[in-house]
């Protein structure tokens, strides 16, 4: 009887109209402020630089012509658009785009641990509203100096560090086994579309001469930050136990399939992360290899692609803003695809967990390794040819963010994943330190470096592939296993029994 009871319950507990997915899409909207506010300065660059003036001081200093194709490809000018109007050198752009990172690596592990036992509703609420802060003085910092502006670059890094661990911690509390797939992906969906929303839009706003164009990026996502925050301290709670909106069915449902079932997750004293198990899993290193391999192409591509677009395939700042979204869109597209049909081959017994990761991390890695070789050999002369290449590339990385990587330290160990995911983030981001730079120091010195660009991100995409493939795993891992304590049985007890007294009535 209490197994038929079980099944009526999961049956009866709609997933389109729930709570939870009410609040997959606050975090999804989450998402869209964070990395809007981490994508910002990628195309504030493009408009905010005086670029001519950059490189008649290059030419001078250097003493040399500059290689350019400038006479097959002319760049294409905006009537409403000219250079900015300061003079900040590519390897200074690399630093001021890489000085965000500084701050972000710092408050993976941290914000893992804290989200991990006190919840989080106020880590992740509060970071939203300091880089909102933040993010709306960076117009005054630009016009007073690029390290005033890189210091607050660093408090934003600092602020949005907390975020992907509280994404993991909020998972493993709101998201049935079969339901983390969907959920994820369309949590994860967000950061697509906060890169599409700044990348077209913010094109459009260097174009135009209200408050002086530029600074326009900065005040809009700064302000609808600080709506996003009150609004999220207002509807989310750190348990579906403790939600005012959540019906009794919903509630018991999510209890049961979430990792509350495996301890009491309310009882902040109760969290002890186990650092030293971690560090030896190689379950574990699997998926911090592979993260931070991943994010090596995806800082690049995130950083780099306005640039790109101008320096080497002649596009101007409205075509720029636009067609740098463009990989973003169908990344987004991929991302939702890859989580449903990761679910599927889960729920259907078609592969197993592990097998499910391996695959969708191989396709995110091999199709954009590949894409980026084609890439290396495209001139501008095929310009609309290397935009198709482009958004390939991004686009496929959404295998790993559907149903690849990011899902992993749920499924080996959801009680600590905030832990686990936040320790595997603190390596994943120093290719966001070193990869402006890298790009930066490259492509100074001559344009066409940006084929040896590509093809550090090809052999990089492969290294994370194969380590996976050898070490990897999905399986929930020993010293993740919590034995259920009396006190969360009572809690668990006094739900179902409610339940059943609601259901008879």
């Amino acid at each position: 009887m209490e197994l038929i009871s079980d099944v009526k319950l999961k049956t009866s507990v709609p997933f389109w109209c729930s709570t939870r997915v009410a609040i997959a899409f606050m975090v999804f909207l989450g998402m869209v402020v964070h990395f809007s506010q981490k994508t910002n300065v990628s195309i504030g660059l493009v408009c905010m630089v005086n670029h001519s003036a950059v490189e008649y001081n290059h030419i001078n200093f250097t003493k040399t012509q500059p290689i350019s194709t400038d006479d097959k490809c002319p760049q294409m000018k905006s009537n409403n658009h000219s250079d900015g109007s300061l003079v900040w050198s590519k390897n200074t752009q690399g630093l001021i785009l890489g000085s965000y990172f500084w701050g972000y690596i710092l408050t993976q592990i941290p914000s893992g641990y804290l989200a991990g036992r006190f919840g989080a509703r106020f880590i992740f609420g509060g970071a939203i509203f300091v880089s909102s802060f933040a993010t709306m003085f960076i117009p005054i910092s630009a016009n007073t100096n690029w390290i005033v502006f890189s210091m607050l670059q660093v408090i934003i890094g600092l602020a949005h560090g907390t975020i992907w661990p509280c994404l993991t911690v909020i998972l493993a509390h709101w998201a049935p086994k079969e339901e983390c797939g969907k959920l994820m992906s369309f949590m994860n969906a967000g950061s697509q579309v906060g890169n599409v929303l700044i990348l077209s839009i913010g094109g459009l706003m260097c174009s135009w001469n209200f408050a002086g164009g530029w600074p326009l990026i900065f005040y809009s996502t700064g302000l609808i930050g600080f709506i996003w925050s009150i609004t999220w301290l207002f509807f989310y709670t750190n348990s579906p136990r403790n939600h005012r909106y959540i019906s009794l069915q919903e509630k018991e449902f999510v209890l049961e399939h979430t990792q509350q079932k495996l301890s009491n997750s309310n009882n902040k004293h109760s969290f002890h992360a186990p650092f030293r198990a971690i560090l030896m899993s190689p379950a574990c290193w699997a998926l911090f290899i592979i993260h931070t391999c991943c994010n090596y192409g995806t800082y690049t591509f995130l950083t780099c692609i306005p640039k790109y677009m101008s320096e080497v395939l002649k596009f101007d700042i409205k075509s720029n803003g636009f067609l740098s979204a463009l990989p973003y869109i169908v990344l987004w597209l991929n991302t939702l695809f890859s989580g449903f049909l990761a679910d599927i081959f889960i729920r259907k017994k078609f592969l197993t967990i592990t097998q499910t990761r391996k695959l969708f991390n191989v396709l995110g890695t091999i199709l954009p390794a590949i894409v980026l070789i084609g890439l290396a050999f495209i001139t501008c002369q095929l310009k609309y040819v290397a935009v198709i290449l482009l958004t390939a590339g991004v686009a496929f990385g959404g295998f790993c963010f559907g149903g690849g990587f990011v899902l992993v330290a749920n499924d080996i160990a959801p009680r600590y994943a905030g832990v686990v995911f936040g320790i595997s983030n603190t390596f994943a981001t120093i290719p966001g330190i070193i990869s402006p730079y890298v790009v930066g120091a490259l492509t100074e010195k001559d344009p066409n470096n940006w084929r040896i660009v590509f093809f550090i991100c090809s052999i990089i995409y492969v290294i994370g592939m194969i380590v996976f493939l050898c070490l990897g795993s999905s399986e929930l891992q020993p010293w993740a296993i919590e034995h259920v304590d009396n006190n969360n049985l009572l809690l668990r007890k006094n739900d179902k029994t409610t339940l059943k007294m609601t259901s008879e009535t």
